[in-house]
């Protein structure tokens, strides 16, 4: 009886700490990062290296889920000859626009990102192209067509909850928005189901 209680106290306290499973998730990766601290973000992480051989600056802080996710997509970005990327904002205390709701920037939850590589957002990226059969579309220059590449693999991922651009409206005109779940809602490092973008 007592090992039983034993074993069920240590499946409680396992499922308690999502921090350390995220952590350990981290740590496998080789991702180096230490634990900080940072109001509203459970479980902050301050990141001290690339995350899946792509710089991101500034460096972030974080929570340890948009970490995961970061690390995640080196390897599409790597593929597409992308090895640095420029955050125009991470972690920022505020609400979304017009509303009182908190931005999930305020949880270290979403990241914006202006520049991948030698690619910007603002002045390569193309509207309207793609649709739900065809992501791509066609656009008229290389540039063009990476950044819609990339665009299609993140949204179509499983790794974040939304993926905003351009596209999107206005407040998104030089960025893209990428936003994960907490780790304690996520069942798995990858959602069979797309971002919402």
């Amino acid at each position: 009886m007592r090992a039983l209680l034993v074993l069920v106290a240590l499946a409680s306290v396992a499922h308690a700490d999502p921090m350390g499973e995220c952590t350990k998730e981290l740590a496998a990766r080789k991702v180096m990062f230490k634990p900080t601290a940072r109001p509203g973000i459970a479980h902050a992480v301050a990141i001290t290296g690339p995350l899946g051989g792509v710089t991101y600056a500034p460096q972030l802080v974080i929570d340890c889920s948009l970490a995961v996710s970061l690390d995640e997509i080196g390897h599409y970005l790597r593929a597409l000859g992308i090895d640095r990327a420029k955050v125009i904002s991470a972690y920022s205390v505020r609400t979304v626009r017009g509303t009182n709701v908190p931005s999930k920037h305020s949880y270290g939850l979403a990241v914006d990102v202006s520049e991948l590589g030698a690619l910007s957002v603002a002045r390569d990226y193309e509207m309207g192209l793609g649709d739900e059969v065809d992501c791509i579309g066609r656009p008229t220059t290389r540039a063009a067509a990476t950044l819609k590449t990339l665009q299609c693999q993140l949204v179509r991922s499983g790794l974040f909850h939304l993926v905003l651009s351009p596209d999107y409206d206005g407040d998104h005109g030089d960025h893209f928005h990428l936003e994960v779940l907490p780790w304690s809602a996520r069942t798995a490092v990858r959602s069979p189901v797309p971002a919402i973008h």
